[in-house]
């Protein structure tokens, strides 16, 4: 499970294709209430240690619509940098998220990107898929489970999930009352989240891989988040996949595999 390191990977080397939202992208959703029903100014910076470099990642609420459904929808930037204020950010995301669904290839129907100083592009409807389906390789994300009054979830065959009882845990932004959830393949540890209500937009405090010695932790929070990408003119050239346009890299196409999952080789000869 390289979750966030390969995304921050990416944008900290400079790829200029903007990565497809794979498995990567998805980590900090794994864990994330059935329904996104954050308000608008509410944002989370985390702090990843353990990658090859430390980054951080900012979640925002910057504004809420109607979809092309007819359906509540917010305004979701997601941010990656080196400096934990994100003032010069490395990449950028702004997707537009139904509430009801979440950041999903049925959830997001409309998606702006951006690396280093290029132009914010948004992405032609008909690419969104390519940016939220499992790479080569690759198996679904899976969902956080749902609340639960039992200690102890069957997750698959042999997969538990621990759930805990909600108690005090310091973070880099604070003391917040979490409960947390520990993810087992048999013996092995795999994952340990920490949820808590006080947290905004997911209400995610901290995830833990024990066996690889990488984690992500809420460093800062607020609710006064106003919009930060600027966004292109409806007439400007969207991102397309059509033949002799620039493809999204996949970071499994930039970095060799880790020893942390056997699924993530390098598809290259």
């Amino acid at each position: 499970m390289r979750a966030l390191v390969c995304a921050l990977a990416v944008v900290l080397m400079g790829a200029a294709p903007p990565p497809r939202m794979g498995r990567e992208g998805r980590m900090l959703f794994e864990a994330a209430p059935e329904r996104l029903a954050a308000q608008v100014g509410e944002w989370v910076t985390y702090q990843l240690d353990g990658g090859p470099q430390q980054g951080f990642v900012r979640l925002a609420i910057v504004g809420e619509e109607k979809d092309a459904k007819g359906r509540d929808a917010v305004w979701l930037e997601m941010e990656f940098g080196k400096h934990w204020e994100l003032k010069s950010p490395l990449a950028q995301f702004r997707m537009l998220v139904t509430r009801d669904v979440g950041v999903s290839q049925e959830g997001v129907s409309r998606l702006f990107v951006t690396q280093g100083y290029e132009k914010v592009q948004e992405v032609d409807a008909t690419a969104l898929p390519f940016f939220f389906k499992p790479g080569e390789g690759e198996a679904p994300a899976s969902r956080g489970p749902a609340p639960a009054a039992v200690d102890s979830l069957p997750a698959g065959a042999d997969t538990t999930v621990l759930r805990g009882k909600p108690s005090r845990l310091m973070t880099l932004a604070g003391t917040v009352t979490a409960e947390p959830m520990e993810v087992r393949y048999r013996q092995l540890v795999l994952k340990r989240y920490w949820l808590s209500r006080e947290v905004p937009v997911l209400h995610l405090a901290k995830i833990e891989f024990p066996s690889i010695k990488y984690a992500l932790e809420m460093r800062d929070y607020g609710v006064d988040a106003k919009p930060r990408m600027v966004l292109p003119a409806p007439t400007d050239k969207k991102i397309t996949l059509e033949p002799g346009t620039a493809t999204p890299v996949l970071p499994s196409q930039l970095f060799p595999a880790t020893p942390d999952s056997a699924q993530d080789k390098d598809p290259r000869p």
